[in-house]
């Protein structure tokens, strides 16, 4: 099946294609979190054929690559990201996914190195396990051998990992400890921190507007990666984000072009990263605008319950409803702007589409209304 996300994701493409024109239409993009398998418990799938058509609908250049959950066991998986990555002309490079509670694991890991692994994935959710873990230290510690990243799940449906990374991190300064999903488990404890832990590092593989701006203002830019969660997502709508969310912190073109993809380059060859500044604080996101926030936590709503295959129309239509002003309200344009996307989503929804179809652009909404006070008089 292709990314799921495709052709949804191009509601988009007017407002990203503003976003590229700030940043610039040369700069290499380069991926920090796609996957590939075919049993995962969860129902997708997805081929390396298919990932590659989705970079190239966004006119992205590469990606990470690793195996999605895999129930049987992770060598013949890894061998297939491997060939997949050694097959793509350089546009897939591939990380290992090592399961810490397997006997094999440390092992596994030393042959995914040799056969052309440039780093290790490891999630906790899927593979069962917490952290401190014995094994996943090993991980760690092979990986600060040779200065490579180790991609950890931080999103949801785990406990915090919190104090482990930065003590991993610590212990073993040359490994690049990467934190998927805007570290949402541990944001909060480790964003105000990190800047002392060079080498932690967030994705930004996610999809709520308050997140990601605690995201970009808690963490120095050199610590940001831009990532799609390819076949979960498809790359359009998160490189909007990541692009809006940028611009709306005050970050440069040139920051934002490594979060793109310079820094990872380096992160992959294990080169010294850039240092790109400080985090820039919330200063620059503006006030709290209420109306907004309604509109936001309804899409929320909306969004969450249709991940989940329930129905998220009623709180959709209270989202577009939030977004009703008088005609001398000071924020009726963009409120207008952000109904105009919530309508789209409604339409498919309508239609009977994949319910997938409604979310980009109802979370393209959010992004718009999130980031409208900052982004004002720029």
């Amino acid at each position: 099946m292709p990314v799921r996300a495709l052709p949804f994701d191009a509601v988009v493409d007017d407002l990203r294609d503003r976003e590229l024109d700030w940043l610039g239409r040369d700069v290499p993009w380069f991926d920090a979190h796609t996957h590939i398998g075919h049993h995962d418990p969860d129902g997708f799938e997805a081929d390396p054929e298919e990932l590659i058509e989705a970079l190239d609908a966004a006119g992205q250049q590469r990606a990470l690559v690793f195996a999605m959950q895999e129930p049987d066991g992770y060598r013949g998986p890894n061998d297939w990201v491997l060939r997949s990555a050694a097959e793509s002309g350089g546009r897939l490079v591939a990380l290992g996914r090592i399961d810490p509670n397997a006997p094999d694991a440390i092992e596994e890991a030393h042959r995914c190195l040799e056969d052309g692994a440039v780093g290790f994935k490891l999630h906790p959710r899927s593979d069962g396990f917490g952290l401190p873990h014995p094994v996943v230290e090993q991980v760690v510690e092979l990986a600060g051998r040779h200065a490579l990243p180790v991609l950890f799940h931080a999103g949801r449906g785990i406990p915090d990992l919190g104090e482990s990374i930065l003590e991993m991190s610590a212990a073993n300064p040359d490994a690049r400890l990467i934190l998927a999903h805007a570290g949402i488990s541990d944001l909060g404890l480790l964003g105000p921190r990190v800047a002392e832990h060079p080498g932690v590092l967030f994705d930004t593989s996610w999809w709520h507007i308050s997140d990601m701006l605690t995201l970009f203002t808690t963490v120095p830019p050199g610590q940001i990666l831009y990532a799609s969660d390819m076949p979960y997502g498809g790359p359009r709508f998160p490189s909007f984000l990541m692009l809006r969310c940028a611009r709306a912190v005050g970050l440069s073109p040139e920051q934002a072009a490594a979060i793109a993809g310079g820094q990872l380059e380096r992160v992959i060859s294990g080169s010294e990263l850039m240092d790109l500044g400080p985090a820039p604080g919330d200063a620059a996101i503006g006030r709290r605008v209420l109306a907004y926030e309604r509109v936001i936590s309804y899409i929320t709503a909306a969004v969450n319950m249709t991940f989940r295959g329930a129905d998220g129309s009623e709180p959709l239509a209270l989202a577009r409803l939030g977004c009703q002003a008088p005609e001398d309200a000071e924020h009726r344009a963009v409120l207008s702007e952000a109904e105009e996307f919530i309508a789209v989503a409604q339409q498919r929804l309508g239609e009977g589409l994949d319910p997938i179809a409604c979310v980009h652009a109802a979370m393209t909404a959010m992004v718009l209304v999130g980031t409208a006070e900052a982004l004002e008089n720029r």
